[in-house]
């Protein structure tokens, strides 16, 4: 997971997005490289995501592609045949964590509990994703968890928003931040890149400062 994780203490940002029109794939990643942006997650929320990643394979993007909301093994399997380079979950599930680690690929779990971590920290991981982050306790949450586990870093997902970003950036166990709101859905269909390259400008400028 080094050079995944590596990038991600330089970039921090993870657009996490669902395509349904396929069209729609090529200039959206385009508009994230041109804003600075190092991180795409495509989730499997429908069944366009692993010719998405298929797409995007056989492009010479300068971006880490990635498959999110990976539930089973076979999406694991089909992810990384269409090219992705990294797997995040929302739970935590063995046989992925086993298979990823076969294949050598970074693999993200999702936790909302000490349960999760404990779960997750046994099997070797101290990067895990926080989802739902904002209802499952947010900035809060996070905060009482530094105490009992200093080595676990995580990336907040689910109820981030630019209003809320910079809370999350300055926690010391906030690793990176991954979310819709980089390039919300509504814009994508409208094909608004320009708004959606403004939106990705505003949270680095955000993430900037706030690390200073």
């Amino acid at each position: 997971m080094n050079y995944f994780s590596e990038t991600l203490k330089k970039y921090f940002l993870i657009p996490v997005v669902s395509i349904k029109s396929l069209d729609k794939i090529i200039p959206l990643t385009q508009t994230l490289q041109d804003a600075g942006i190092k991180f795409l997650e495509i989730t499997y929320r429908n069944e366009n995501a692993g010719e998405a990643l298929r797409i995007l394979q056989k492009n010479n993007f300068n971006i880490i592609i990635g498959a999110g909301t990976i539930r089973t093994l076979a999406q694991a399997e089909e992810a990384i045949q269409c090219g992705a380079q990294f797997l995040v979950s929302p739970g935590y599930n063995k046989d992925i964590i086993h298979f990823a680690a076969k294949k050598n690929i970074p693999f993200v779990p999702g936790v909302d509990s000490t349960l999760g971590i404990e779960l997750a920290n046994s099997e070797g991981f101290s990067l895990l994703k926080f989802f739902p982050a904002e209802i499952s306790g947010g900035v809060k949450w996070l905060k009482s968890i530094k105490g009992p586990y200093p080595e676990i870093k995580f990336i907040p997902t689910g109820g981030i928003t630019l209003e809320n970003l910079d809370f999350y950036v300055k926690l010391a166990n906030v690793a990176g931040i991954g979310g819709s709101f980089l390039a919300p859905k509504n814009l994508i269909s409208e094909s608004k890149w320009d708004k959606i390259a403004l939106i990705c400008n505003k949270a680095i400028k955000i993430v900037e400062s706030a690390r200073e």
